[in-house]
């Protein structure tokens, strides 16, 4: 980066997300701690972010790889002078509209996490996530009862979708609905508790064809607790999130 820190004013894109080749990358690249530069913050990504780190000749694919490492949010790597900054903070706001990253020659721009916090609106927020090439969401959530995940077809409830219910009636039931219809039948039910209040738990979810499958921990298709091969096969385009009678922390990994 030379001397003088680059700053790099960006906005969120959903469109730049779909399309990163990078995102989640697992490698055993070896990185050399001392040719990382620490920099406090920066500004005009919102509000102020902290950079965790900087680096010049380096891959994007690196960049990715080395962001896990160090649990960023996000990052920025630029393919032709080969430069990386990693981000501990990706600022979003609530709803996420395609086309927000003010463009920048050569840089590409990602968050691999979003954090949210919904207050207690009983509404269902559109992450604003596009799922039409995707088959898979995997998050974590903190709250003591009724979280509410819907696979829609549509950016609200009004459109036919899938329903995720996870620790409702009492915290003791879990189920998987067609459609948004409160009260509708329950095709696959697991029993016991799966959330907390004190401490983030995993989750993922599928779907492919009309067969949604549900589980617990960082590792899609492993502890799965619901499972259904459902007649009605919608286009799953979006992810809404609820919490019912309670306040939530989410973590959406992009």
């Amino acid at each position: 980066m030379g001397g003088a820190t680059r700053v790099i004013k960006l906005s969120v894109s959903v469109t730049s997300i779909e399309t990163a080749p990078c995102i989640g990358v697992q490698t055993n690249l070896i990185f050399d701690q001392g040719t990382w530069k620490v920099i406090d913050s920066m500004y005009d990504v919102y509000t102020n972010s902290s950079v965790l780190s900087s680096h010049q000749d380096v891959t994007c694919i690196e960049c990715a790889a080395r962001t896990l490492m160090l649990d960023g949010e996000g990052y920025s790597c630029n393919r032709g002078d080969q430069m990386c900054m990693i981000y501990s903070t990706c600022h979003l706001k609530d709803r996420l509209v395609p086309g927000d990253w003010e463009p920048m020659a050569g840089w590409l721009h990602f968050c691999t996490k979003i954090k949210l916090a919904p207050g207690l609106t009983g509404t269902w927020l559109d992450l604003g996530i596009q799922l039409s090439r995707r088959k898979s969401i995997r998050f974590q959530v903190k709250a003591t009862n009724d979280v509410y995940i819907g696979l829609g077809s549509g950016h609200n409830t009004d459109s036919p979708g899938y329903w995720v219910v996870l620790g409702g009636w009492d915290r003791t039931t879990s189920c998987l609905r067609d459609g948004f219809v409160v009260g509708s039948q329950c095709y696959s039910e697991y029993i016991g508790p799966v959330l907390s209040g004190k401490q983030y738990r995993s989750f993922w979810v599928t779907w492919n064809e009309g067969h949604v499958r549900v589980g617990t921990g960082e590792t899609v298709g492993n502890g799965t607790i619901m499972d259904h091969v459902f007649p009605n096969v919608y286009t799953v385009r979006h992810a809404l999130i609820k919490t019912y009678k309670c306040r939530g922390e989410w973590v959406i990994y992009l």
